[in-house]
């Protein structure tokens, strides 16, 4: 990892910190993101390290919900040439999205939809879904199952969604274990700091 005053590079991907002035204006306009949309969170950087070492097969058609500020899926086009789709239900996350997009020179499809408003015509031309703490209220463990089970029904062959464990997330991932044999891997980070955390893994051949 490079770290500076201007700019971060973590496993490849160029970030600003949230202090950098270029970020602090879109943070401070008054279309400032509304869901926690204000940095990039840890539990990215568990699926890039699963992603790692699980390489998906490139030009794979990847969705990343509750994309905010676009890292994951930057790294998936960066690393595996991937087809990528951020969805997040705040519109005003997208300005950074394109901010962090221009900066490492890819192209980011973008979609403004909560997670029970994704069609299965649209989960069904996706490969891979992936998400990285979006399951931090207890009102999303419902959308967030709905979309998962729509999405397996899609054809949709690989879903990861990572955590640092709030009881949200554990509930969510109870349920899938129970009715899609999904596996819960418990992970850590060293870089950019410690931090622990869970994977929420599952497999469409195995649900």
């Amino acid at each position: 990892m490079k770290t500076s005053p201007e700019m971060q590079i973590i496993r490849g991907v160029k970030i600003y910190p949230p202090s950098h002035k270029r970020v602090q204006k879109l943070l401070s306009d008054a279309s400032a993101p509304e869901i926690h949309g204000d940095k990039v969170w840890f539990s990215t950087y568990f699926i890039m390290d699963y992603l790692d070492a699980n390489p998906p097969e490139p030009k794979t058609r990847v969705l990343d919900i509750g994309c905010g500020w676009g890292a994951l899926g930057i790294y998936c086009v960066k690393k595996f040439q991937a087809k990528v789709t951020g969805v997040d239900a705040d519109k005003f996350v997208f300005p950074l999205l394109d901010l962090h997009a221009q900066l490492n020179n890819v192209n980011i499809a973008k979609k403004v939809s909560k997670y029970e408003d994704l069609k299965p015509e649209f989960l069904a031309k996706q490969d891979i879904i992936l998400g990285g703490d979006i399951c931090f209220w207890d009102e999303l463990v419902e959308p967030l199952f709905k979309l998962i089970s729509s999405a397996l029904e899609a054809g949709v062959s690989h879903i990861i969604i990572a955590d640092p464990g709030r009881p949200p997330f554990l509930t969510l991932a109870r349920r899938c274990k129970k009715l899609f044999k999904a596996k819960v891997r418990k992970v850590q980070v060293s870089k950019p700091r410690k931090h622990e955390g869970y994977l929420l893994i599952i497999d469409n051949a195995a649900a």
